[in-house]
């Protein structure tokens, strides 16, 4: 078991967006339990102004919970609501203030972008916002599919791979909900499936940390076929361990989503035995409603004091959240959720409900994932690597996650039970290793040194909103949101440093001055596919060395926003600009310009990390160094600083990202 983790720094994530909504206060509601009644009268089709109103008193009443602690352990239930095949971009990439359609580090290669994605003949599709109400038959999101898209990591066959409604979007009046719950909480905008496949794989991912990949006890697993499996799963260790658990589902409406249920000890469990009634059985039958049965179970539970440590619950069909159902019956469900889970605030007040999504569908999300190198042991499979897959959301609703942050650390399914090892001293040794090393534990998304009762203002959906908000949208040429969000700092500060020697390689030395390892992808314009890299923590160094020629243009991309450019050609060499940065109080932009060619140069820096904005020309003699340095940030640590040469229109120095608070420097 691992100690609680430190405080938390927060920093503000931007987002330059063209519409700001502004938020009215909830009616007042109480905090008790919403009836059943209240429940069954909200369908789908009527999830209007005065029905989410309703639902919005249980987001109260969990936002209005004091935290029963102030560490990790304090967490004494977690609960995992997993739901269908929604991207990251589909649901929250409108959103204001996480990495989203607007995101100034998107992916640039061969003059293309990765927010446009071609569709042939010279078209581009670009996203496109979706209705609420729109229920889409499933798109293409198969092994080969998903690993068509992601194109050994270029991500530019979307598109192509999952055809055009793969660039749908959904906005804060589509799913009002959603937003709703993540400007009351945490959202997570760098958590990504496990596999580049189907829904089946991603939730052994969930269960068990793994998809049998070297086929030693019924898999590998890479579709919906295959089941009698063998292999140990997490609630068979907690189990062993005397750590109770629970299957909150109705076995007969269940989607086929409980993938205990594709293992052989379970498939032959008979009632009575622990795998059985605790992971096979059904809640019982209280209504013709199975959603509101599976509430009434887990409220029951909640009330009687007898909520397992861990929870998972599995959603009926129609409250999946499956493309062919709307996200209307999808906030029906898991208000109704919250509401069981507030109905007795002893047990909220000790309770983290996390609420993710088992893969993208087809839906496209527009940043590439973590893949491991080539040959890493349990990552890959017929010489494909199986993921990470496409980032999908991730919802933190706890005591200690209220705030509207967005936690930007990489996550995976394999992250729930990181998580769960940490609370139960319950380990999983089918995680990989290479996922342990990239892959976060999800601590980094709760604040326990949070004591008191925040009440956020909270949007109350309605008829009048959605018209506001879709009026300002129509003819807009920007996809979020206008405005900032609360974020947590990161255990990794990425750094990349290049230079091109007289022999025309280029030099980069990639570091991590954070306390974990980040993994960065270097992209080099000519080359098939991007160069996967694993820095780790405390200064860990790598270096790669990259034939520049006559011309080079070499881009390095990591979460967060990191990124880094380095073009030019023989036009340029000897010129060189170098970026730093130090925390010594405020954070100091450092430029270490450098002409060792021999005619002079002039060098245009440009960036909104300077307080004016304003671009300036510095002329450099040959043999000239000169140093310049700047204290003002954009926002909170944010930069994205330019240096282009009047020698070489191919010379390009680009550095982008967040300085993350306590970090003592980071050059770039």
């Amino acid at each position: 078991m691992q100690s609680s983790p430190e405080c938390k720094a927060q920093f503000i994530r931007p987002s330059s967006v063209f519409v700001t909504l502004r938020a009215a206060p909830l009616p007042v509601c109480r905090m008790g339990k919403i009836t059943r009644r209240d429940f069954l009268g909200l369908s789908a089709a009527t999830a209007g102004a005065a029905a989410l109103g309703k639902l919005s008193c249980a987001l109260r009443a969990a936002v209005a919970t004091a935290p029963a602690g102030n560490c990790v352990f304090s967490i004494r239930h977690v609960v995992v609501l997993m739901q269908e095949n929604r991207s990251f971009d589909h649901y929250f990439g409108a959103m204001r203030g996480v990495r989203g359609l607007d995101d100034r580090a998107a992916l640039r290669l061969n003059g293309g972008h990765v927010l446009a994605q071609s569709c042939g003949l010279g078209t581009r599709a670009r996203p496109v916002r979706g209705a609420a109400t729109a229920c889409i038959a499933d798109l293409d999101h198969s092994w080969p599919g998903t690993h068509h898209a992601w194109n050994r990591g270029n991500y530019d066959r979307w598109a192509e791979a999952k055809g055009a409604a793969a660039m749908t979007y959904l906005d804060r009046a589509a799913i009002p909900f959603h937003y709703a719950l993540a400007d009351a909480f945490t959202v997570c905008d760098h958590y990504f499936c496990s596999v580049m496949g189907p829904t089946n794989p991603n939730r052994l991912y969930l269960w068990s940390g793994t998809n049998d990949p070297n086929g030693l006890a019924g898999g590998p697993v890479i579709d919906n076929a295959a089941t009698d499996f063998r292999w140990t799963t997490y609630p068979e260790r907690l189990q062993a361990a005397g750590v109770s658990w629970k299957i909150y589902q109705n076995a007969h409406d269940n989607y086929d989503d409980n993938a205990l249920a594709w293992f052989r000890r379970f498939r032959e469990a008979r009632p009575g035995s622990p795998l059985h009634d605790r992971g096979m059985a059904s809640v019982p039958a209280r209504s013709g409603d199975t959603g509101a049965d599976i509430v009434a179970a887990i409220e029951a539970d909640v009330r009687a004091g007898t909520l397992p440590v861990v929870s998972w619950i599995v959603a009926p069909e129609r409250c999946s959240e499956h493309p062919r159902h709307t996200p209307a019956a999808g906030a029906e469900f898991i208000a109704r959720v919250l509401a069981a889970l507030t109905a007795d605030p002893s047990v909220w007040a000790s309770t983290a409900l996390l609420i993710n999504y088992d893969e993208n569908d087809g839906f496209f999300d527009h940043v590439p994932p973590p893949v491991p190198a080539p040959g890493t042991p349990d990552e890959f499979i017929h010489g494909e690597p199986i993921g990470f897959g496409p980032r999908v959301p991730m919802l933190v609703v706890s005591p200690w996650s209220r705030g509207g942050f967005v936690c930007s650390q990489v996550f995976d399914h394999t992250s729930v039970i990181r998580l769960l090892e940490i609370l139960t001293g319950v380990a999983e040794p089918n995680i990989s290793r290479w996922r342990r090393q990239v892959s976060g534990d999800l601590t980094a998304a709760f604040d326990f040194t949070a004591t008191q009762v925040a009440m956020p203002a909270l949007p109350v959906p309605g008829e009048t909103a959605v018209a506001r908000t879709c009026a300002a949208a129509a003819g807009a040429t920007r996809l979020q949101e206008a405005g900032d969000r609360p974020a947590r700092a990161l255990p990794y500060q990425p750094n990349a440093v290049a230079t091109v020697n007289p022999a025309g390689v280029l030099d980069l030395v990639l570091s991590n001055a954070g306390a974990q390892s980040v993994h960065l992808a270097v992209y080099v314009e000519g080359e098939h596919a991007p160069r996967q890299c694993d820095v780790p923590g405390a200064n860990g160094v790598a270096e790669i060395a990259i034939e520049a020629g006559a011309d080079y243009d070499v881009h390095v991309h990591g979460p967060n926003g990191f990124a880094r450019r380095y073009a030019g050609s023989a036009a340029s060499r000897g010129i060189e600009a170098g970026m730093s940065f130090a925390v010594d109080g405020a954070p100091v932009l450092r430029l270490t310009l450098t002409n060792a060619s021999a005619a002079a140069a002039t060098l245009r820096v440009c960036g909104d990390a300077y307080a004016d904005d304003a671009p300036r020309a510095v002329r450099l003699e040959p043999g000239e160094h000169r140093v310049i340095e700047r204290a003002a940030f954009r926002t909170n640590g944010w930069y994205d600083v330019s240096v282009t040469a009047d020698v070489d229109p191919a010379f390009l120095r680009r550095c982008s990202g967040h300085l993350e608070t306590g970090a003592a420097s980071v050059s770039g």
